[in-house]
């Protein structure tokens, strides 16, 4: 069939496609220049091309992993406040913290984003709203009191004895032991055994077990799928390129659900007392202020795990790390430790919250290496912060990497300084870290939205770290220098092993 002349002798199919070439031109043309001059956001300082497409915010954010860097630069360069795409801002978390995240009465709620969680609604302890938080929060909230904690100390330390007892193996060989690895082992054995009374046996094992494996290409995998949800019409490439990372996000979230319907049939008077044992007495319950569905109770389950294990993981090893690097606070944190206990059986949860240089680099630590680079996003209701309108709908970051090493915030921001958390009377303590500003350090977010399991990461990292620098001395195997600087960061961090060698002391 001869396709009909026009009157340029153009056919009508050629002429259409032109047709529809310039409009998209066109259209994209006033969505740049709107976006650019026209958008509530046209006036916050930030890279142009940030402003005109997403497309740098989800490839830094999401596939390369440097966008806690790039927001960093930009603080430094355009204030506290940025535009990092069309409808995104990061903010320094001195002024989110209290504006975005805080608790706003009488005032609607910037909410949580569900696809963030891998989550279609708003559902869940991680991503639900506010009245639903409150309800679910207060449900779980006697798993994590300090009379609760105490009464799991005997099984956290045992799991911090089979950690021993490993580590001194390594030590009598003369072999370097990789810690990325071991602390992930701890830290799951841990949470696993205490939300579930169903630890993973990684320590006993010397290896992952399948769902943690699953847990970390997971983490991966949620990443890039934020970006398809961006991008709907790029989903169909998901199945094909991100095949096993999606695999990986049902591996996980099946075993998760198999875990906690095991747990959830022995019921709240199940042997042993673990999480469960708290949340379970909440289930049915007409009261609609503690009540938790079973739905609720099944995506719990992968909350706690992922939220109690990883982060602490990491929080472990990036202060290692950086007390490797640093001779002098390692030295000083030797001299604490070892001269406050005459047994290693005399380090507890209570007895470390006694010892102020420990706390103060596990702190400091944490301000370099917060476990969660750049905090989930809230999403605006259509109203104001720091008296700027956000549109409903647009969304707010806060990069509490680069939050935590901004001069504004913090003397020496990129010194590894303990001395700045010591109380004013402690003979190392420095004056010239008299004006920081802790209200920027959440390493565990802010408001009624923080993380309920802060008070058992403090008490594992404490004791463990007490333990390891009491009956060890440690050295950074060579070659790792850039292990930290090196690590994308798609919100969690993607670490390598870090090699350490042990020497045990002798008594």
């Amino acid at each position: 069939m001869i396709a009909t002349a026009t009157f340029a002798g153009m056919p009508q199919y050629g002429l259409l496609t032109s047709f529809i070439f310039c409009a998209f031109v066109v259209y994209r043309l006033g969505l740049v220049i709107y976006r650019l001059y026209f958008h509530p956001f046209a006036k916050i300082p930030g890279p142009k091309l940030w402003a005109v497409s997403s497309v740098p915010f989800y490839y830094r954010s999401k596939v390369e992993g440097s966008f806690h860097k790039q927001v960093l630069e930009a603080h430094k360069r355009y204030g506290p406040t940025v535009r990092i795409a069309p409808d995104y801002l990061a903010m320094d978390g001195a002024i989110a913290y209290k504006e975005v995240h805080a608790r706003r009465p009488n005032q609607l709620e910037f909410g949580k984003y569900p696809p963030w969680y891998g989550l279609p609604r708003n559902v869940g302890i991680v991503a639900s709203h506010r009245e639903d938080h409150r309800r679910l929060r207060r449900g779980v909230s006697h798993a994590f009191s300090e009379v609760a904690l105490r009464e799991q100390e005997p099984l956290i330390q045992g799991y911090i004895s089979l950690l021993m007892d490993r580590l001194t193996a390594y030590a009598e060989k003369g072999e370097p032991v990789d810690f990325t690895r071991w602390f992930n082992f701890l830290t799951f054995d841990v949470i696993g055994d205490l939300a579930f009374a169903d630890p993973f046996h990684a320590l006993h094992n010397s290896d992952y077990h399948p769902w943690i494996s699953s847990i970390f290409a997971g983490f991966r995998g949620r990443a890039l799928m934020q970006v398809f949800v961006y991008y709907p019409l790029l989903r169909p490439l998901a199945g094909i390129l991100f095949r096993s990372e999606i695999k990986a996000i049902k591996d996980e979230t099946a075993l998760s659900v198999a875990k906690a319907e095991k747990r959830i049939e022995l019921g709240a008077d199940a042997p042993r007392k673990d999480f469960m044992t708290y949340i379970l007495r909440n289930q049915g319950k007409s009261d609609d202020k503690t009540g938790i569905t079973q739905e609720e109770l099944l995506l719990m389950g992968g909350s706690l795990i992922r939220a109690g294990s990883e982060t602490t993981s990491t929080a472990l090893v990036g202060t290692l790390f950086i007390l490797c690097k640093n001779p002098r606070a390692r030295q000083l944190l030797y001299q604490e430790i070892r001269s406050a206990f005459s047994s290693e059986s005399d380090i507890t949860m209570v007895s470390t919250s006694q010892l102020p240089f420990l706390h103060a680099c596990i702190e400091e630590g944490l301000r370099l290496y917060p476990p969660v680079g750049y905090v989930p996003p809230r999403v605006s209701p259509g109203d104001y912060a720091e008296g700027l309108y956000m549109p409903k709908g647009s969304q707010v970051y806060v990069c509490a990497w680069a939050t935590q090493r901004l001069a504004s915030n913090f003397a020496d921001p990129e010194t590894f300084a303990p001395q700045r958390w010591l109380p004013k009377s402690h003979p190392l303590y420095e004056n010239k870290f008299a004006d920081d500003n802790f209200a920027a350090f959440k390493p565990f977010s802010y408001g009624t939205r923080d993380c309920i399991g802060k008070n058992l990461a403090y008490a594992e990292m404490r004791v463990t770290l007490a333990r390891l620098f009491w009956k060890f001395d440690l050295e950074l195997v060579p070659g790792q220098d850039d292990w930290m600087d090196s690590q994308p960061n798609t919100s969690v961090w993607h670490k390598n092993d870090l090699m350490v060698k042990l020497k045990p002391v002798a008594r």
